[in-house]
């Protein structure tokens, strides 16, 4: 079963409230019986007609009902000629339902059913990365209002958490090869690093002081700048990037944008690392500097190209420049994923010109028009369309023979135990790693300020 709900993927499931339930037991505080009601009929989606989930658009101009049914011959080509043809005919629907992105929000299912689709045939030809991030484009449209488990549409929401967890395993192991080992207490001379948040609570509210606590006395403990926003008026617009947290548009969600740009514009700091409010250090030990090594130090990202020969195929040469450019890419941004995608609780970016760009291309996504306007978690679908999906759709078969990376070459994706593990029901929700002892910083979406069990995580962490 799975609920409709808020930004973070850990409310989604019934068993995320269970272990919330269970938590509030842990700590003593007086529960309320609990009635279990009976379980609902069988889900009967014949009965279910495309047009009560997607009245034909009024912006996009497709009638769902008939993209629905060449949704299904589309992915039937997979059994009449085999992959290739079927990959390249939702691949083509998808082009046009994804045309103006805003407009795609007027069907959910239809967008999550043919991202799942396009990752399910890539992953029959053994192309990992660009099937993970056909599914991490398709859980923009999730992450608006969750499951519909009974739908005429060919998707469910167990299927694609389960092949997210999957191939984000699978990826995991592939960018493996490019981490360096580097000393957990490691500092570079010179290194100037910030650390921003926003903690626009009230003062009295535990988690605030808790944050505050938290990064003070590791920032002191390393020589880090802390910057600590607690209001929006705190965050002054940004007129060069035409940024303004004020402006009626962009929810709170998004004021870390204009704070992070604020921060580089400054020119004082080399790296900022974001953190939302409730995430906490964990390992006082752990550097930043060493985070920002391991993922950086290798510029080259870990592919599955063949050691070099000799003399070699010219599409082979070709292949080895663009994996080697010269001169080399900067690597600016560094973040985790789970099995959803990116969390944005947590992330790393250097000054660059690339990261000033990235920021105000954030800022002004065209998802936020439109159908789009007012989806939910518009923060982190904005991030992850602005980042994968123009890479996502230029298919290149050569490319993929060799797993190259679909993010732009200056992103890298850090373990989440490097860089943001979460609280034991956002993990088991997420499918994704819990925080455990070691981990560097512990973070818990999902888990609202104001409910005691999470202020007692907080106050835990």
């Amino acid at each position: 079963a799975w609920q409709r709900c808020g930004c973070s993927s850990s409310c989604r499931m019934v068993r995320g409230t269970l272990a919330f339930l269970l938590a509030s037991v842990a700590w003593s505080e007086p529960v309320l019986p609990i009635s279990i009601e009976a379980p609902p009929p069988p889900c009967e989606n014949s009965q279910i007609s495309i047009a009560e989930e997607c009245p034909d658009g009024k912006s996009s101009g497709i009638a769902w009902g008939t993209f629905a049914n060449e949704l299904y011959l589309a992915r039937s080509e997979l059994f009449v000629t085999g992959p290739p043809s079927a990959v390249q005919a939702v691949l083509v629907l998808l082009q046009r339902a994804t045309s103006n992105f805003s407009n795609a929000f007027e069907c959910l299912p239809a967008l999550m059913s043919t991202y799942f689709s396009l990752a399910h045939l890539l992953i029959l030809q053994d192309r990992k990365r660009r099937a993970l991030a056909m599914l991490q484009l398709g859980f923009i449209f999730v992450r608006d209002r969750g499951f519909s488990e009974c739908t005429p549409w060919p998707v469910q929401g167990a299927d694609m958490m389960l092949s997210g967890q999957a191939l984000t395993a699978r990826v995991h192991a592939l960018d493996r090869e490019s981490i360096l080992d580097v000393e957990k207490t490691r500092r570079e001379p010179g290194l100037k690093v910030a650390i921003v948040t926003i903690c626009a609570y009230a003062p009295e509210e535990p988690v605030r002081n808790l944050c505050k606590e938290n990064r003070q006395f590791y920032s002191a403990l390393h020589g880090y700048d802390l910057i600590f926003f607690t209001d929006a008026s705190e965050i002054e617009p940004n007129r060069h990037a035409d940024m303004d947290v004020k402006d009626g548009v962009h929810k709170p969600f998004f004021w870390k944008v204009n704070a992070v740009k604020n921060v580089m514009d400054r020119g004082l700091h080399d790296w900022v690392l974001w953190m939302d409010c409730d995430a906490f250090f964990m390992d006082p030990e752990r550097t930043i500097d060493s985070i920002i090594l391991m993922y950086t130090g290798n510029q080259t990202a870990a592919t599955q190209l063949p050691p070099e020969r000799e003399e070699e195929p010219k599409a082979l040469a070709s292949l080895r420049q663009r994996v080697h450019p010269r001169p080399s890419t900067e690597v600016s941004l560094v973040f985790a994923v789970d099995s959803t995608g990116i969390n944005n609780g947590v992330w790393l970016l250097r000054n660059s010109k690339w990261a000033s760009d990235f920021l105000s291309r954030w800022w002004h996504s065209d998802i936020l028009q439109g159908p789009g306007k007012e989806h939910n978690c518009s923060d982190q679908s904005t991030m992850v369309h602005t980042l994968l999906q123009d890479q996502a759709l230029a298919m290149d078969d050569d490319w993929d023979s060799i797993e190259g990376p679909i993010w732009p070459p200056e992103v890298r994706v850090a373990a989440q135990e490097h860089l943001q593990s979460f609280h034991q029901a956002t993990a088991e929700s997420a499918m994704s790693r819990a925080w455990q002892d070691g981990d560097f910083i512990k973070h818990h979406p999902g888990c609202h300020y104001y409910r005691l069990p999470c202020q007692y995580l907080h106050e835990e962490a």
